[in-house]
């Protein structure tokens, strides 16, 4: 996991996603995520190598990395789903070059509320998801996001911001949503080996 004062200048590098976590305040940086969901997302940044990067604020810079990310070219909405916070902001670029009108991002939010170890299981299984597609070179992460809008259940737990070709945004509350969405990750993923040993 890096650790920074703000996030103007994070380069992605070989990597091919970037994680950033949003924080309104200090208050929220400090008592927004449970600790067992803490632990969990260090599982997650170990569990993307080389794939990617988990990008969080310093506790006193969380308003700074969170103005770095309202500065972005959002609608009014979107800027509303990124104050719900605790969140995690998905990219495929550089922060400096990222343009929320012409590259693909999602959005997860955290709920504070669940913190006992249940909620930390299931959100386990979901990051190891999200690592798996992200880590897959015949994968496009976001593709996978984007099927899985047009499954119902997933579409319904979810709020789909943006959806036109080349742009793509989509805010998820993993409260409501994670059960559908790792539902749906796993029956994909049950698909994509019975095809590999059909061909095999």
């Amino acid at each position: 996991m890096w650790i920074t004062h703000s996030y103007l200048g994070t380069t992605r590098g070989g990597m091919r996603c970037l994680f950033f976590l949003l924080f309104e305040d200090y208050i929220d940086a400090q008592r927004g995520l449970s600790d067992e969901v803490k632990t969990e997302l260090e599982r997650f940044a170990r569990n993307l190598g080389d794939s990617g990067a988990l990008v969080a604020p310093f506790p006193g810079d969380a308003p700074t990395t969170q103005l770095n990310v309202l500065d972005k070219h959002w609608t009014e909405e979107e800027r509303d789903e990124l104050r719900n916070t605790p969140a995690m902001l998905m990219i495929d670029t550089d922060f400096d070059d990222f343009d929320p009108r012409s590259h693909s991002w999602i959005l997860f939010h955290f709920d504070r509320s669940f913190v006992d170890r249940t909620y930390a299981a299931k959100l386990r299984s979901l990051l190891a998801n999200i690592v798996s597609e992200t880590s897959n070179q015949d994968h496009d992460p976001f593709e996978v996001v984007r099927d899985a809008m047009r499954n119902e259940a997933v579409a319904r737990a979810s709020k789909v911001l943006k959806l036109e070709p080349g742009v793509f945004g989509v805010s998820i509350d993993l409260r409501a949503g994670w059960t559908s969405l790792k539902e749906y990750l796993r029956s994909r993923n049950t698909q994509n080996k019975e095809r590999e040993d059909d061909s095999a």
